[in-house]
């Protein structure tokens, strides 16, 4: 761990990763390694403490808790590493750091300035409805390149990241309420090591160790909002704290979908209220990459997009249907031919398999080889 995400690790564990109390110790210095040397020697000498009693114990050394965290597979992201998500310095009251698990990778996804993350969100207590349209959401979304990022909650957070995953072309990213130490809820243990191993990031603003408060929660929407391009709202019931993440975006001038319902089921009373506030009603995904351009209605007023397009191409195999994606997502998100080296990248194949492939798949007609690159036949 470098020198100043060491020392900013250290402050933050001192101060039970109060953003406020960080902020304030931070005051006035050129750095972190010079704020928590000045916070270190004033906890020491001071008969009374600057700072709460129980702090005290946690004044380990910054290369202990560094190595502690290394160890862990944690790494510290400041806000001035490139690394750091660019959507999230914009938004006010920008974590200081974030702690990440994973694929650190994952939260840039799209590169070149262009936020290619959406959030889906929405209740605890999801019917099964809901936890089929989230699914529904994360798996088309991903399949067209977006990463998805949600909180790892019961219902429809978990329903959104397991879509994600079955979309295989984008990475799913988990923002938590707590430390990384631990994962909250519990039973969503294994979906958290699912999206680890398959690529994707466990995030939290706060140190290993801190417990999920209930007030950190709502601070947690606030970067579930700021890492996305947009966010798609399930089943917000009043009070949900979906709801919270949604005023998040209208701040941050994120876009918000809002799956619309009956009026008589409790479940949607904060969605229609949304929509009724101006955030954009959608009842399909292709409503989304549509307002993107990225799904095309023809002359009769019926869709025509990729992901109908290739349920039309028959049966494919695994690297196919892979190569294909990523030659979709690559040309979607840059509108030129993809190269071999963007397409090996994006479907996670090696050159040799991707140069097979592509050669099966212009057999077939289903991509094109143009100077530069690849390309779909034109599916629309």
């Amino acid at each position: 761990m470098e020198r100043e995400s060491m020392h900013y690790h250290a402050l933050a564990t001192a101060l039970l990763g109060d953003r406020k109390a960080i902020e304030k110790a931070r005051k006035g210095y050129a750095c972190w390694a010079d704020a928590y040397a000045a916070f270190a020697e004033r906890s020491r000498r001071d008969t009374e403490p600057l700072f709460r009693a129980e702090t005290r114990p946690r004044l380990s050394t910054p290369e202990y808790l560094a190595e502690t965290a290394e160890r862990a597979g944690i790494r510290v992201i400041l806000a001035d590493d490139p690394a750091f998500p660019p959507g999230l310095r914009e938004i006010p009251h920008p974590p200081h750091a974030l702690y990440v698990k994973g694929n650190a990778e994952a939260l840039g996804a799209g590169g070149r300035g262009e936020i290619r993350m959406m959030a889906i969100v929405g209740t605890r207590r999801a019917t099964p409805e809901g936890k089929m349209l989230a699914r529904r959401f994360g798996r088309t979304l991903s399949a067209h390149g977006f990463a998805i990022a949600s909180g790892l909650a019961f219902g429809i957070d978990a329903a959104g990241h397991e879509g994600c995953l079955e979309g295989r072309s984008g990475s799913a990213v988990a923002v938590l309420a707590g430390g990384l130490e631990g994962i909250y809820p519990k039973g969503n243990r294994s979906l958290a090591e699912r999206i680890i191993k398959e690529g994707g990031a466990l995030v939290a603003e706060y140190p290993p160790g801190e417990t999920p408060l209930p007030r950190r929660f709502i601070e947690r929407n606030r970067i579930i909002s700021g890492l996305s391009r947009g966010i798609v709202v399930v089943e917000a019931p009043e009070g949900s704290g979906a709801l919270s993440t949604a005023r998040f975006a209208f701040e941050q001038n994120r876009d918000l979908f809002v799956l619309p319902g009956s009026a008589l089921h409790e479940h949607y009373r904060g969605s229609n209220s949304l929509i009724k506030q101006g955030a954009a009603l959608v009842t399909s995904p292709e409503d989304i990459l549509e307002s993107y351009g990225m799904v095309i209605k023809k002359a009769d007023g019926t869709r025509d997009g990729y992901a109908e397009w290739k349920r039309r191409t028959g049966t494919l195999t695994g690297e196919e249907s892979d190569v294909l994606d990523a030659v979709a997502h690559e040309c979607a998100a840059h509108g030129t031919a993809a190269d071999i080296d963007k397409i090996s990248a994006a479907a996670k194949l090696e050159p040799r398999i991707v140069n097979r492939t592509l050669t099966f798949l212009i057999m077939k007609g289903l991509i094109r080889e143009e100077s530069g690159g690849f390309s779909l036949n034109d599916h629309r």
